[in-house]
């Protein structure tokens, strides 16, 4: 008896010490973190970040066609990821220069109306500069500049009508780049009425109209400003904004101090730029170009959504103390922040599952199915999700009560589940994509095997207990689903794992914890509440 209650005493002491070790042990490391290693706490507040579908529909007659656009790059602004192509019958080809990134569409013998889906996220910055009063406008500039000072065809420097227009503006012989740059601004911010006029509108157009869209406002910006001897450039590209749209836009850039400082006489953004403006390309060029006699539109789907700061990347990327920094090791061989964040989640959605299955006393279908159905439908989104999962289940497991009729053995008849999951899945995203439903069309990254043997329980729960109780853990599941994906979604979550990938022993204590639940779940308690609070009254 001694020797049993020792063993159980030193049991009960090796629990508690891994527990506290695995509670103790990473605010220790987080501690060091902050106070040694100075990370910034401030970037554990979630950043906003854009989700862009460019979505072309070309319609040909039997000809060959090419279709033309400009790609963001990342750069010190915006950063770039998680680009996507789906061009069916076109073939992609990604051309690149000093300056810009084009994607070019080819097909052959092209008929009927096709699709051309690209898609990106961007997280962007914005973007102010400071330009000292006084700062003189240099007499020469460098040869790589020159090519930013002369005439266009849309940019007529030196035209006389743009000439008086600039003396009238700036009168003075030398004026700073300060003083000049404010009143070219305010000139035509203030004394140019906004059009939003659809096609192309020169610098000597939009002078004479007294009036001119965003891509007429920057080419007279532009001839303006170089004829004082200023560099500037346009600079193509979109507003982000939540929906879909057709517009573009078009903003100048002015070279100062070694800087492209930003301008925009549309929406008055003086040596500044938004956190919600992406460049897409630089020069004067068209944003599409496609081979003639075709039908051809295009639209923008945008959404917003938050994501963890770059600050906390970059500052993660450049910590001296690697031991434990996943992000830079992950960088290294090359593998997507996205899937590093959904695996870094993924134990959080378990002890939710834990929680809802030990102490509230939910059955779902598979211990950690809810987890992994949260983890993909972040590419789908939580409701597409449940409605791609209640569809594949439902296919699933009528084919798999069909089975039965012809009496296989079991592996045969799990490999044939398995294929039916799988052509389910591709279904529903082919007739997602035919229906621009892209958000659905991500249902086929749900866990294959997992959904196979659901749809096998589901059989086995049906025959053995009935249709009610399968619906009851249907039920049941989804919603310990849409718990996992609302913990698994929590930006905060996500920015603290990034930078501290140790409070994953936390969840291990956690879960040590709840392993020695003993008391009464929340289902029981409902269950039994009259008997409990009659027990209590006697």
């Amino acid at each position: 008896m001694l020797r049993s209650l020792f063993g159980m005493s030193l049991r009960r002491m090796v629990f508690l010490l891994l527990v506290v070790v695995c509670a103790v042990l990473p605010m220790g490391l987080m501690a060091y973190k902050l106070y040694v290693l100075d990370y910034p706490l401030s970037g554990l507040i979630p950043a906003t970040s854009y989700m862009v579908d460019v979505n072309m529909d070309v319609t040909g007659h039997g000809d060959n066609i090419q279709v033309k656009t400009y790609l963001p790059r990342t750069d010190a602004r915006q950063l770039i990821t998680g680009e996507e192509n789906a061009s069916g019958a076109f073939v992609l080809e990604l051309q690149a220069d000093a300056l810009n990134r084009q994607a070019v569409w080819n097909a052959e013998a092209v008929e009927g109306t096709h699709a051309i889906r690209y898609s990106y996220t961007v997280q962007a910055e914005s973007v102010r500069y400071d330009i000292p009063s006084g700062l003189p406008i240099s007499a020469t500039q460098p040869a790589e500049l020159q090519g930013y000072l002369v005439a266009e065809e849309g940019i007529q420097v030196g035209d006389p009508l743009i000439t008086e227009e600039l003396k009238r503006v700036v009168p003075e012989e030398r004026p700073d780049a300060l003083s000049a740059l404010t009143r070219i601004h305010r000139h035509l911010q203030d004394d140019f009425a906004n059009r939003n006029f659809s096609g192309y509108t020169d610098a000597l157009t939009a002078l004479k109209l007294g009036e001119a869209s965003c891509n007429g406002k920057s080419r007279l910006f532009a001839a303006m400003a170089r004829g004082l001897g200023m560099p500037a450039r346009l600079v193509g590209g979109i507003i982000l904004e939540p929906g879909s749209k057709r517009t573009s836009h078009q903003w100048v850039e002015i070279y100062l101090g070694g800087h492209w400082v930003p301008f925009d006489t549309i929406n008055d953004h003086f040596a500044s730029i938004p956190g919600n403006y992406l460049a897409l390309y630089y020069g004067d060029e068209a944003l599409f170009r496609h081979t003639g006699n075709v039908n051809f539109h295009y639209s923008f789907k945008t959404k917003k959504r938050l994501v963890p700061r770059r600050e906390v990347q970059e500052s993660l990327g450049g910590s001296s103390w690697n031991i434990l920094n996943l992000y830079s090791v992950f960088e290294r061989i090359g593998i997507p922040q996205n899937l590093l964040k959904i695996v870094l989640m993924i134990p959080f959605g378990a002890l939710v599952v834990v929680i809802f299955r030990n102490v509230v006393g939910l059955e779902t279908f598979g211990t950690f199915l809810p987890a992994l159905i949260a983890a993909a439908a972040r590419d789908t989104g939580i409701w597409w999700g449940l409605a791609g999962f209640l569809t594949i289940l439902l296919v699933a497991a009528t084919v798999r009560k069909a089975l039965d009729w012809v009496h296989l053995l079991h592996s045969p008849k799990m490999a044939i589940m398995l294929t039916v999951v799988v052509i389910t899945m591709l279904s529903l995203s082919v007739a997602a994509v035919n229906a621009g439903l892209f958000d659905l069309a991500h249902v086929s990254l749900f866990p294959i095997a997992i959904l196979a043997i659901t749809a096998e329980r589901i059989a086995l729960i049906d025959a053995e207990q009935g249709f009610l109780q399968v619906a009851r853990i249907t039920v049941a599941t989804m919603v310990v689903i849409v718990a996992c994906y609302w913990v698994m979604d929590s930006l905060f979550l996500q920015s603290m794992v990034l930078a501290f990938p140790e409070v994953l022993l936390i969840i291990i204590a956690l879960n040590l914890w709840l392993g020695k639940w003993i008391g009464m779940r929340v289902s029981e308690f409902v269950r039994f509440r009259r008997l409990i609070f009659t027990g209590k009254e006697s």
